[in-house]
């Protein structure tokens, strides 16, 4: 697990309060997986990293010594955070915490042979064969949700890196707007060690965005030296086979697959904001999901950038 990270309360309470909580949201989250891709609350604990001890299931917020989700306005009822329905834990240091979620991408969808693998990219592409040539191990992958505005904090940062045999995926979630600042120190806790940064129109959005939060805060936001922003490599490679390069269009064209009861992006500020307003957390599991559906397509597309064979399917 990442440095200052521990678990959460008691195991029983969590799988009692991750009962109640997905038997509320189950009628709205039906239909929420993709063809492949299951929904983020469902299924057993990760199994962690390389080298990293077994997380287990958070507690839910009740437990004496776990954080409950502040809110500005009227709790939920039952009092129940996202602890509640997803596995996971804080990551903490002396200044705060943010929770943590945890997957292992083969606890999403089944394990492909190619995972873990890059081929050779186009010679025209220094980037792409620089990290060919390093090992995707170098990498982590990276994307944001925010509260829309330049002025909005970042409230989860989805990361995911490959740890030898499996995708480790962790998303860093502010629980109210008082843990940005951890979940800042957090992310860039997490890019320690990594020569690359893979992001999806990130050079634009993700880290201007990030190192604007750090200045509000105060704190240096340093991520790896090498930014590899897929969005180019893409336009430069199918700029005359997509309609147009974002990137749910790459994932349909490109990896072969449609998203089904994804959160447009749109509403994601106001489903974080309603949340800390009210701590209910049964609209915005799906949030997560989206997350990290983007960052598991970024690998699939980085796949198939470094694959010169590789062809979209035709978008018209």
């Amino acid at each position: 697990m990442p440095a200052g990270f521990r678990m959460l309360g008691d195991e029983r309470l969590k799988a009692r309060l991750g009962e109640l909580a997905r038997s509320r949201r189950a009628a709205a989250m039906d239909g929420a997986r993709g063809p492949e891709l299951a929904a983020p609350a469902e299924g057993p604990a990760p199994a962690g990293g390389a080298g990293d001890p077994a997380p287990q299931r958070s507690a839910a917020a009740g437990c004496a010594d776990a954080p409950r989700t502040v809110g500005t306005g009227r709790r939920h009822a039952e009092g129940l955070g996202v602890e509640a329905s997803l596995p996971g834990g804080e990551w903490r240091d002396e200044k705060g915490a943010v929770f943590v979620h945890e997957r292992m991408r083969s606890e999403i969808e089944r394990h492909r042979m190619h995972w873990g693998r890059l081929g050779e990219p186009p010679g025209d592409e220094p980037d792409l064969r620089a990290l060919s040539a390093a090992g995707l191990s170098r990498a982590l992958f990276l994307d944001l949700e925010t509260g829309g505005l330049a002025s909005s904090p970042v409230f989860l940062a989805g990361t995911m890196h490959w740890n030898g045999e499996d995708f480790v995926l962790r998303q860093y979630f502010a629980r109210h707007y008082g843990e940005e600042a951890a979940l800042l120190r957090a992310v860039a806790e997490a890019a320690r060690g990594f020569e690359f940064l893979v992001t999806f129109n990130g050079k634009s959005y993700d880290v201007p965005f990030l190192a604007g939060r750090g200045v509000v805060h105060g704190h240096r936001i340093a991520l790896p030296g090498r930014h590899l922003d897929l969005l180019h490599p893409a336009r430069r490679r199918w700029k005359n086979r997509l309609v147009n390069f974002r990137l749910t269009t790459l994932e349909l064209y490109v990896c072969r697959r449609r998203r089904s009861g994804d959160v447009p992006g749109e509403e994601v500020p106001g489903l974080y904001h309603d949340y800390v307003r009210n701590g209910d957390p049964y609209r915005l599991i799906p949030v997560f999901h989206h997350n990290m559906l983007d960052v598991i397509t970024m690998a699939e597309i980085l796949g198939a950038l470094c694959d010169a064979g590789a062809s979209p399917a035709p978008a018209w």
